[in-house]
């Protein structure tokens, strides 16, 4: 579901049962908050861009607003409207392509989050210009992980975790683990799938990571990430290979994991030391692993205080 493998592991007696309502959860929120369905209720705020604002649900209406207050800051590349620049690369896609410049230059005007115009009291969204488009595609994993996690909590689940992809939240730990933890790990952008640079033994946390080595395609002799850069239309430029940003919920981690492509690792570290409740993981281009303040790092194991 949504281009990824779900995994999920719940320890309960009715754990088969709540699993199967976890699906039809994820499965409605992933008809809802698509670009790719022109149903959804995602696209009709899209299709209605210069028109009229659309009404929408409380829970979409709060995932927009938190994306383009992020957005905003103009440090880091966190954009959700970057919708009409995804569409034109396809990267991910078998249609992947480089767009000519002029197609570019195009787009950059659709991509300002300042044009999204929301009203708190109708729960209304507003595209100003014709032919903008939200893209949720960096934030709502990270938002229905957190929100499977409550249904899981209210259960009476203490112990499981939810994998949506690069996005893995936990409950408590692992009955099995004499740690007392889910050991999860970050996988070396830099190998084959299936390579672990280091392990996070996490509790109760969210891990989300984003790398350059997820989603791309080559054309002309170079390669082309899916982490495009709404300054220039292109692929960020950065000696940055992966970010994995550990936090108490996902949604959070969602948003770093891509605000973090800054174009150095000294850049990133720093900034994100600046940002409450967010510790980070950097994999460089060359293969080395830095870390933010909060964490500690034995060469194999990745700790938190």
């Amino acid at each position: 579901m949504m281009g990824t493998v779900i995994d999920l592991v719940v320890h309960h007696p009715e754990g088969e049962q709540l699993i199967r309502d976890v699906y039809l959860q994820l499965d409605q929120y992933a008809r809802r908050f698509t670009v790719n369905q022109d149903s959804s209720e995602l696209m009709q705020v899209n299709q209605s861009a210069a028109i009229a604002p659309v009404v929408v649900q409380p829970d979409l209406f709060e995932l927009i607003r938190k994306a383009k207050s992020i957005s905003q800051d103009s440090k880091n590349p966190f954009n959700i409207a970057i919708g009409p620049l995804v569409k034109a690369w396809r990267i991910g896609f078998k249609d992947a392509r480089v767009p000519a410049q002029d197609e570019i230059s195009a787009k950059l005007p659709l991509v300002d989050p300042k044009k999204i115009i929301l009203d708190e009291q109708q729960h209304s969204v507003y595209l100003s210009q014709p032919k903008m488009e939200i893209d949720l595609g960096a934030i709502a994993k990270g938002y229905f992980a957190d929100e499977v996690k409550k249904k899981l909590v209210d259960a009476g689940v203490e112990h499981g975790f939810i994998s949506l992809g690069g996005n893995v939240l936990t409950l408590g730990h692992s009955p099995d683990n004499p740690n007392q933890a889910w050991n999860v790990g970050i996988q070396n952008p830099l190998a084959e799938r299936g390579s672990v640079v280091r392990v996070v033994p996490l509790r109760g946390r969210s891990m989300v990571t984003s790398g350059i080595n997820e989603r791309f395609f080559d054309a002309n002799g170079q390669r082309y990430h899916h982490l495009l850069d709404a300054q220039t239309g292109m692929p960020i430029a950065t000696d940055i290979a992966s970010i994995t940003i550990i936090s108490k919920h996902s949604v959070d981690g969602e948003i770093w994991s891509t605000a973090g492509f800054l174009p150095s690792t000294t850049d990133t570290i720093r900034y994100l030391n600046q940002q409450a409740g967010i510790e980070a993981v950097v994999v460089s281009k060359r293969g080395d692993v830095s870390v933010t303040s909060g964490l500690t790092d034995d060469g194999r194991k990745i700790f938190y205080s």
